[in-house]
């Protein structure tokens, strides 16, 4: 796992911080009136006890934002599986997709930008990831289904935006944005690291050449423990983080 010179591409939300009733809370939002009257507290009560529990569910097989509409699904609690999940996000029309990723996109901006300290606090950065992104050695982007004034702004909360080459939010293609961050900073694809807690994305990355390890800390399934085995997909830990640090920092 020792983390040649070349390029570090880390994907967000679990795998540099957890924002699980963040998520929750805009996702809840998405799908009804936002009553901008009550504050981002009041907000976050008033999310059922058992959406957030359906939503967690939901969010160990989401890609990006999209995919969260499955939470207010009906028969989402029934979820057992990818293709179970799968089936259910491709069972919503487009235009009632479009409508939500708006509506969630909206509250998370309005917390973002009314309740900074708020909206900030739902995020929390796991054990050791600052102190990779400090010491990485090499440029250290991020490639994520979040977007970007939201990273950016949680990254400068911690002190971290300058520790950061590159943010590719929105991003529901990461293979791509993996090849164009290399690309420009001219850096062979065997040279980059990429790190992401969904196994989709790290299986579709692994196969551009880039070196990709699947983040166990962040959200995930037994099937998908399972599919990692079977096809030996490399794994990390939270304490395996100093091994992608350089010899000379870690």
């Amino acid at each position: 796992m020792e983390q040649a010179s070349g390029l570090l591409a880390l994907d967000f939300d679990g795998v540099v911080c957890d924002a699980l009733d963040e998520c929750a809370l805009v996702t809840w939002l998405g799908d009804r009136p936002h009553d901008l009257t009550l504050s981002g507290p009041e907000q976050l009560a008033r999310v059922p006890a058992e959406f957030t529990a359906r939503f967690r569910k939901v969010r160990n097989y989401a890609r990006v934002l999209d995919h969260f509409l499955v939470a207010h699904h009906p028969e989402a609690e029934a979820i057992g599986s990818q293709a179970e999940f799968d089936r259910l996000f491709a069972s919503f029309p487009d235009p009632r997709i479009q409508r939500f990723v708006a509506g969630a996109s909206d509250a998370r901006d309005w917390f973002r930008n009314t309740e900074p300290d708020f909206w900030l606090g739902l995020h929390t950065l796991y054990p050791g990831v600052a102190d990779l992104l400090l010491r990485a050695g090499v440029p250290v982007v991020i490639v994520t289904a979040k977007d970007e004034p939201s990273v950016r702004a949680i990254l400068d909360r911690h002190g971290l935006e300058t520790a950061v080459a590159g943010v590719y939010g929105e991003c529901a293609a990461k293979p791509e944005a993996v090849r164009e961050a290399c690309a420009r900073r001219g850096i062979p694809l065997e040279a980059a690291t990429f790190v992401d807690d969904n196994l989709t994305n790290v299986r579709r990355v692994s196969a551009t050449g880039a070196r990709a390890w699947w983040a166990r800390w962040g959200y995930q399934t037994p099937e998908h423990r399972a599919e990692a085995a079977r096809f030996e997909v490399p794994a990390l830990e939270l304490k395996d983080l100093p091994a992608l640090l350089p010899p000379t920092a870690s």
